[in-house]
């Protein structure tokens, strides 16, 4: 059985000090903590973890789920159980935001239920987690200040404040959600990827040594597009079964080994026509992917026309 992070080993892990109520209870007490995301690590490995997370974010960073990468480029609030698995990292500086951590003996029935209802509204998406605008942002940022001015007052009945602000947060996720003014309403995953595929194929057999690929990256195809990278990747390997990256490779590959067995083209001509800047940098994809050089696959198949 794969074993979850616990909070003491969260803090520990952060170079924190694992607060005293865990430490005198051995972790079977109600706990909460709020902190800025700037003194939080850079990167968290994928796994499970035996506590809640909530999650107000600036700032670029990867988001590692069990259904593929979720490209964070702008503000967003995203929620954790003890169920799910996630990994992140951060990219570049100028992080801001809160997270807010919290165990099952902090978790009321009231919180338990708000979970299962905002989860409810994920179960087909990537993961639990909403993209902002900065209305909103500022919006939940006050709600997360108004936590840590809790948190860190003496009032006797503080939890059940904390309690409440959750859930004010929580139900904001669940409005946020469920508004009519959906991010991507009129694109479905399958005609997404179809379209995606089609914009792939248009642009082979490439015809001239002297021009490059107008896309290669999933961002690039996304723009092209008109919708958000990771509403792409969803799509794509919803309906495929790969990755976006991956089906790019692929069919880059396809017109390489075609150029090198068909063209007099040099290899650093194919390798600028399919939009690698540096001859390196085309030797090195094509020997990751094939296991040889451009120069030794164009030796082998040509000796055998």
């Amino acid at each position: 059985m794969e074993e979850k992070e616990t909070l003491e080993q969260y803090y520990s892990r952060s170079f924190k000090k694992v607060p005293d109520d865990l430490l005198a209870s051995s972790g079977s007490v109600a706990h909460f903590n709020i902190i800025k995301r700037q003194n939080c690590l850079q990167l968290l490995g994928f796994s499970r973890r035996d506590y809640y997370k909530v999650v107000l974010t600036r700032g670029n960073a990867v988001l590692y789920t069990e259904k593929g990468e979720v490209t964070i480029d702008r503000p967003s609030l995203f929620f954790s159980d003890r169920n799910i698995r996630y990994g992140w990292k951060n990219i570049g500086d100028g992080h801001d935001g809160y997270i807010c951590l919290f165990n099952e003996y902090f978790a009321s029935a009231e919180l338990r239920k708000a979970f299962r209802k905002l989860f409810l509204l994920f179960k087909d998406d990537m993961y639990p987690f909403l993209f902002l605008t900065d209305e909103q942002y500022h919006k939940l940022e006050q709600y997360f200040v108004l936590m840590r001015n809790e948190y860190c007052d003496n009032f006797g009945y503080k939890n059940l404040m904390l309690r409440d602000l959750l859930n004010l947060v929580i139900y904001t996720g669940i409005k946020i959600k469920t508004s009519d003014h959906k991010e991507f309403p009129e694109v479905y995953p399958q005609d997404l990827a179809e379209r995606f595929m089609e914009l792939l194929d248009n642009q082979f057999p490439v015809e001239s040594p002297v021009t490059s690929l107008q896309a290669k990256t999933p961002a690039r195809f996304a723009d092209l597009l008109h919708v958000h990278v990771n509403h792409l990747n969803h799509s794509v390997k919803l309906q495929t079964g790969k990755t976006t990256s991956q089906l790019i490779r692929e069919r880059v590959l396809t017109e390489a080994m075609s150029l090198l067995r068909y063209s007099d083209w040099r290899i650093y001509e194919i390798g600028n026509s399919l939009g690698f800047e540096y001859p390196q940098h085309f030797n090195s994809f094509f020997r990751k992917l094939t296991g040889t050089s451009p120069k030794q696959y164009r030796s082998e198949v040509t000796a055998h026309l």
